[in-house]
């Protein structure tokens, strides 16, 4: 029962933010309830649901039907994953983008010329790389919920943006991409390492070191 209701809260976290942030949907809330309303139900439901899913995997690690096993040479690729994602959310303070709930500045900067969805991104790598190391159906539909939301709010995120602020948010797309690194492949921008922070990758690698060593300890469960 425990493991099923895991799934339902997993499902339901991404079902919700997914859809209370879709366009007709959300300017439906927002035009019965008033903005910052909305955001405080918006914000509630998910506390709600990631909360939930969170309480009932602390108890549920491991558990249901094998789906895969994950071969140890793809454990350093889950690894570079999730430093990864640590270094976007550590940069992501140091630099909000247009793009989230808070004003921040409508420019290609900084950790925005990697990806103008960061936070989104940090989680949506975050959640891919235990989804890669965990193949074991409770596991699979709670790290998936995560990467869910970080990948495919970005999209919902994008479009809302665009709608609200008109051609300045499109030129910005224009210059950058969700996708990290896309937007300084593809020519759309360079990657100016003048205008990244050094102290903040160091802080993101020494606590990601610090987690990864700590793993079994924190969560019951050995990286390795």
């Amino acid at each position: 029962m425990a493991l099923v209701m895991l799934i339902v809260f997993s499902v339901l976290f991404a079902l919700t933010h997914i859809l209370m942030s879709h366009g007709g949907i959300r300017a439906g809330l927002v035009a019965r309830l008033g903005d910052m309303p909305f955001r405080g139900l918006y914000s509630l439901v998910s506390l709600i649901t990631l909360g939930g899913a969170i309480a009932l995997f602390a108890g549920q690690k491991g558990a249901g039907q094998v789906l895969w096993n994950t071969p140890e040479w793809l454990h350093p690729v889950v690894w570079i994953l999730v430093l990864f994602a640590f270094v976007l959310l550590v940069s992501s303070l140091a630099t909000p983008s247009p793009t989230g709930m808070m004003p921040a500045k409508v420019e290609a900067r900084g950790i925005l010329r990697v990806t103008r969805h960061p936070m989104n991104m940090a989680f949506a790598l975050w959640g891919l790389g235990h989804l890669i190391a965990n193949g074991k159906l409770g596991d699979v539909f709670f790290f998936g919920s995560i990467f869910v939301v970080g990948f495919f709010g970005a999209y919902h995120q994008d479009r809302r943006k665009a709608r609200e602020r008109g051609e300045e948010f499109k030129e910005f797309q224009k210059k950058t991409s969700i996708l990290p690194f896309a937007a300084v492949i593809t020519g759309k921008t360079k990657l100016e390492l003048s205008e990244l922070s050094v102290p903040l990758p160091a802080i993101a690698l020494a606590a990601f070191i610090i987690v990864l060593f700590l793993h079994n300890k924190l969560f019951g469960v050995t990286p390795w």
